[in-house]
């Protein structure tokens, strides 16, 4: 028997946390079940059950209708967690003039008609009115070059062509071709329809080789944009992977990016190795594994038994630098008890990879998300903030008394999410105190709601990398801009599907590192193609870079 009213708030509260567990497992077990009716349907050569989206007009009875249908199941799915509205900051709007930001190719002059003038007009000056426009029309020349033999010579004389021939494809159209495709994202049966249309003939091949013409070139500036980047920045560096395809095969895209660039680098993988992998510039004999104090740390960290340790040790020297395929080769014939265990080995090779790397010193703060695999990329490591966030907004409590806690907490949440956005802007050190204070108030797993609890836990264990920005106020609270370049190539998936061949993925890793810091240094893209294949030697991007981080 329940003998007063406290004790009985204590069993309510606890009632409901079960409920709630009891109403979500129900939900995930509906879901479960429905997908495998479809998928069982399917297999009978049937379809699946649709997913009817919810009406958006004005009749609300339709639109509870359809939120109620078998579109509930992708709703559940993929819950809205966007963080915009939170994080936005109140701006003023103002409108701001265009032309004096528009740059002008031509100017002319539209005088008055002197004989309509009466006596007495008196000159006031000019009025600007702007007209934009794009000139874009075929162009075939056609070269008629004289021949003249010598008989008594057994010689043929030629005129000579003018300097601007390029060859039977001119380098404005090279240009053009290569950022249609690699930047506009035209898929190459698009771009040869276009010019069906306008009377230039190209074949697919012909199309190929122009989209492959100087691929060193491209490949080896975006090794430079990389190094580039990571110097200027200070080796401060912001990363994300998001899906890719390479000939029907799942890859995956890393981004590294800064405040002043941006590189791609398609992977197989997205383990700890292959991030190393994409910070050294996909180097192409592989990883380099080095033997260090780093390598030991590394070793206790990953808990590699005490054996296997002495066993290494007795193998590589201090310092010694060998070749991933050596390291492997090394370890499967010297000791084939380590190499045939594969957790343990796996770690042994990031803690040898690791260690390389650190003597790099390319890499000192790194601004990701929680993934497992960014954990030790860098010595010191700040998490975003607002994929932090997310978690709390994937909740879906079933109780308006929960609802209530989860809303108190997340307005408390991005409150805090401003205060420390300000003190980035005016980092003062009496306030480090403060917000260090008001971080452990604010994540107490005391609520009534135990999920709640679960995820404040979870962000309790991140504090040190969450709060990096006490220390270092310039970083972004987020890895929004990797994430906003992820998009990127989001976008290009969308469109192309995939890329067939090694080169062709090398290729639109570099122009989409290449497009992407051009637009992040306001470079007009199409200018800087056209310069780098016209060999003008006035721009290269990786310098650009540099001089915007030093006079930044």
């Amino acid at each position: 028997m329940i003998n007063d009213l406290e004790e009985a708030k204590v069993i309510l509260k606890q009632l409901l946390n079960v409920l709630d567990t009891l109403t979500k497992e129900t939900k995930e077990q509906k879901l479960l079940i429905q997908e495998l009716r479809d998928e069982i349907n399917r297999l009978k050569g049937e379809k699946g059950k649709p997913t009817i989206k919810s009406s958006r007009g004005k009749d609300g009875e339709k639109e509870k209708e359809d939120e109620h249908s078998s579109g509930l199941a992708a709703k559940e799915k993929n819950p809205d967690i966007s963080s915009t509205e939170e994080t936005k900051e109140k701006k003023s709007w103002q409108k701001t003039g265009k032309k004096d930001i528009i740059k002008i190719d031509k100017t002319v002059h539209c005088p008055v008609d002197k004989g309509i003038l009466p006596p007495d007009a008196q000159y006031k000056g000019t009025e600007k009115i702007v007209s934009q426009n794009i000139i874009f029309r075929r162009e075939n020349t056609e070269y008629l070059v004289e021949l003249f033999y010598s008989p008594s010579e057994r010689k043929t004389y030629r005129g000579k062509l003018p300097d601007e021939y390029s060859g039977y494809f001119s380098k404005d159209l090279k240009a053009f071709s290569t950022l249609a495709h690699y930047n506009l994202d035209i898929p190459r049966n698009k771009l040869l329809a276009l010019y069906e249309s306008m009377g230039i003939e190209m074949s697919t091949g012909s199309l190929n080789n122009i989209l492959q013409e100087n691929a060193a070139m491209w490949l080896d500036e975006k090794k430079d944009l990389l190094t580039a980047g990571l110097a200027g920045s200070g080796g401060i560096a912001q990363t994300d992977i998001t899906g890719a395809r390479v000939n029907g095969q799942n890859h995956y895209s890393h981004i590294i990016c800064g405040e002043n660039f941006t590189v791609y680098s398609t992977l197989p993988g997205k383990r700890r190795l292959d991030v190393l992998t994409a910070f050294q510039g996909e180097p192409e004999a592989g990883l380099l594994y080095q033997y260090n104090a780093h390598t030991l740390r590394l070793l206790n960290h990953f808990k590699i038994s005490e054996q296997d340790k002495q066993s290494l040790a007795a193998i590589y020297k201090n310092d010694q630098i060998v070749s991933e395929t050596e390291f492997i080769n090394t370890i499967k014939k010297k000791d084939p008890a380590l190499y045939n265990k594969k957790n343990m080995f796996r770690r042994v090779c990031d803690s040898f990879a690791l260690a390389y790397f650190y003597e790099l010193g390319i890499l000192k703060i790194l601004v990701s998300d929680d993934a497992k695999e960014y954990e030790l990329i860098a010595l010191i490591r700040m998490l975003c903030w607002i994929h932090d966030g997310r978690h709390y907004k994937k909740l879906s409590p079933n109780f308006d008394y929960h609802r209530q806690i989860l809303r108190i907490f997340m307005e408390r949440y991005w409150n805090y999410y401003h205060r420390l956005l300000n003190y980035t802007r005016s980092p003062l050190p009496e306030a480090i105190a403060e917000l260090e204070k008001e971080f452990d108030c604010l994540f107490k797993p005391t609520t009534d709601y135990t999920d709640l609890n679960e995820e404040i836990n979870r962000t309790l264990s991140n504090k040190e990398k969450l709060l990096t920005v006490l220390q270092y106020p310039s970083l972004p609270l987020h890895n929004n801009r990797s994430e906003l370049a992820a998009r990127r190539q989001v976008r290009k998936r969308d469109i192309s599907l995939h890329t067939m061949t090694a080169l062709g993925t090398k290729l639109q890793d570099a122009f989409m590192s290449i497009t992407q810091t051009c637009i992040q240094l306001n470079l007009d893209v199409w200018e800087y193609i056209r310069s780098r294949l016209y060999h003008t030697g006035e721009m290269y991007l990786p310098d650009l870079v540099r001089v915007k981080y030093n006079t930044s």
